[in-house]
């Protein structure tokens, strides 16, 4: 389906679902550089290319930047929460779909305009609102891409004015891989970070702590109370990978019923996963969501 993604004269609206970032990015920049004739390192100097993604907020209150697509990355895993002494908001404001009309109310310098709307699924309501009515409306020849994780995570509005392109990269299995190979093939850029975050070792004690919870060989405080000290995304990333690891690996093996059970508590674990997302972003206190979460994984 994602043949289907071309840049032409003709105005355009693209809602492109992948959850590897680094990937739905990458091939996105390259197609909008190859319509420029630009080289993806200069393609955003582009003055007919515009790039929208979580704001940058200086100690006033005002907007000085937008994450770039490694930053926002960072910030997915947990491992980025400030630039220097500016934080980093949690969603795509109104102010910036503004600046993304004006730019829009504007002549191209050659043939079109193109957004790219970076982490869509984090525009609030009032910017979700007008972006609506711009991709309505839009009054020059523009193409919007937006890039998201998750198809539901998109207002069904949005997604009505758009075409879904999905885009998810091939990953197959070995049978006799184990975890952590797993884990670093389907998060590469978490590999390629490693020496400066210790992920691999972190990685692995996280996996033999998750095994002692499920074994009821661990305490889940315990537990909760050392993972308060590791970034919770990373946690939850590990987590539902070890639960996908655990489940895919099951097909290998003749059925068992003494770990039906044992599948199904992995199941149910998996499907909390995205309300401990949102209760982050709503900033929950984060020890109770650790609480709750090895709390399910122990019962």
């Amino acid at each position: 389906m994602i043949n289907r993604f071309s840049l032409d004269h003709q105005s355009k609206n693209y809602l492109i679902i992948s959850s590897d970032i680094e990937s739905r990015y990458e091939m996105v920049i390259k197609k909008v550089g190859e319509y420029y004739d630009k080289s993806v390192e200069k393609i955003l100097e582009n003055p007919d290319v515009m790039y929208v993604s979580l704001p940058v907020i200086d100690k006033s209150g005002n907007i000085t930047s937008t994450l770039s697509n490694y930053e926002l990355q960072m910030r997915e895993y947990g491992l980025l929460d400030k630039l220097d002494t500016n934080r980093i908001g949690n969603e795509i404001t109104i102010d910036q779909i503004r600046e993304v009309i004006s730019f829009t109310q504007i002549s191209a310098h050659k043939n079109k305009k193109t957004v790219i709307l970076n982490s869509a699924s984090n525009m609030n309501k009032e910017a979700s609102s007008a972006l609506l009515k711009t991709l309505e409306e839009v009054s020059s020849n523009c193409t919007f891409i937006l890039l998201a994780s998750s198809l539901n995570s998109i207002a069904e509005t949005i997604k009505s004015r758009c075409q879904v392109l999905q885009h998810e990269q091939n990953f197959e299995m070995n049978k006799n891989s184990n975890f952590k190979d797993f884990f670093f093939s389907k998060h590469p850029f978490l590999r390629n970070i490693d020496p400066d975050y210790n992920i691999f070792n972190l990685t692995e004690s996280i996996k033999v702590q998750i095994d002692g919870l499920l074994d009821k060989t661990l305490d889940p405080i315990d537990v909760s109370n050392e993972w308060s000290n590791i970034h919770l995304n990373l946690i939850l990333c590990i987590v539902v990978e070890y639960i996908i690891f655990n489940c895919k690996n099951a097909i290998y093996k003749p059925f068992d019923q003494s770990l039906d059970q044992y599948h199904k508590k992995l199941v149910d674990t998996y499907t909390k996963i995205p309300l401990i997302k949102k209760n982050i972003n709503l900033n929950i206190n984060t020890k109770y969501l650790l609480n709750n979460l090895t709390i399910e994984l122990a019962s």
